[in-house]
């Protein structure tokens, strides 16, 4: 019981200073999670318009570790593949332990309707364990973004999390899901460095914003990445890519000064 409590103090405190869109979406490999304007990759519950980039199937495998404690573990599986007329992915997350927990399911479809412009829409179905009587209450939710690219070197996106405000029903409360808009830029600089800024606000919580770097070596075999994100704190973002063949493997830790370091690493493959 005492671990549960534990667990549930940090789980309550993290989404308070992250102001994420649930707990059971990961964070990203991108630095200051600043990922809304990110292309390279299509990352799980992010902004579905990236998936219209993808010219090849593929899968990820994503492990994260918050605060260094398996309760509060997201463990991730995506999928992902390109068709003439639109591209289709899909995304499972389960977050907890047998106690408390929480997963989400997505089907994504996204376009690339030119050189400049791609749109993406999600259907998500959000669950949460509540006891052993209880079992599972979920609800249905959307998610909608678009990227625009102004030049080569600079592109604008656009991301909106449960714009229906979708909320979890029980006989006894209504548990409203956060609703989240986000808005940020990519800068591509000398070809080699890309530089993200995002802005979110969430209806309940303050503004918060994430930047952050990006450094390719090599023809993008080996990336460094460095960022920070927050509102009221300062929280740092350090990680690290690499390419081998058709096998892409990503780290990234963030350390928040109250509750230690977080860990989320990336397997995927294309084909």
């Amino acid at each position: 019981m005492k671990k549960v409590f534990y667990s549930f103090f940090i789980l309550c405190f993290t989404v308070q200073i992250q102001a994420q869109k649930t707990t059971v979406i990961p964070s990203t490999i991108v630095g200051g999670n600043a990922a809304v304007a990110y292309c390279e990759n299509w990352l799980p519950f992010q902004n579905p318009a990236a998936l219209g980039n993808v010219q090849k199937i593929g899968f990820a495998l994503i492990y994260e570790n918050r605060y260094i404690t398996k309760e509060l573990a997201n463990k991730v599986l995506n999928v992902w593949f390109p068709t003439k007329y639109i591209n289709v992915g899909g995304s499972f997350s389960h977050f907890g332990y047998s106690e408390y927990n929480e997963m989400i399911t997505a089907l994504t479809f996204a376009r690339k309707f030119s050189e400049k412009f791609s749109l993406g829409l999600e259907f998500d179905y959000y669950t949460v364990y509540l006891s052993a009587s209880k079992h599972y209450k979920g609800a249905f939710t959307t998610q909608i973004g678009a990227s625009v690219a102004i030049t080569d070197e600079f592109s604008l996106a656009f991301n909106a999390f449960n714009p229906v405000f979708s909320k979890i029903k029980t006989e006894y409360a209504e548990q409203p899901l956060p609703t989240v808009f986000s808005i940020g830029s990519l800068y591509r600089i000398k070809g080699t460095v890309d530089w993200l800024v995002q802005f979110d606000k969430e209806i309940a919580t303050p503004l918060r914003w994430a930047t952050g770097f990006e450094y390719a070596i090599n023809e993008k075999q080996f990336v460094i990445r460095l960022g920070a994100y927050g509102y009221d704190s300062f929280v740092p973002t350090f990680g690290a890519g690499i390419r081998v063949a058709d096998f892409k493997f990503d780290i990234n830790a963030d350390y928040n000064s109250v509750l230690g370091f977080s860990l989320i690493g990336r397997l995927a493959y294309e084909f």
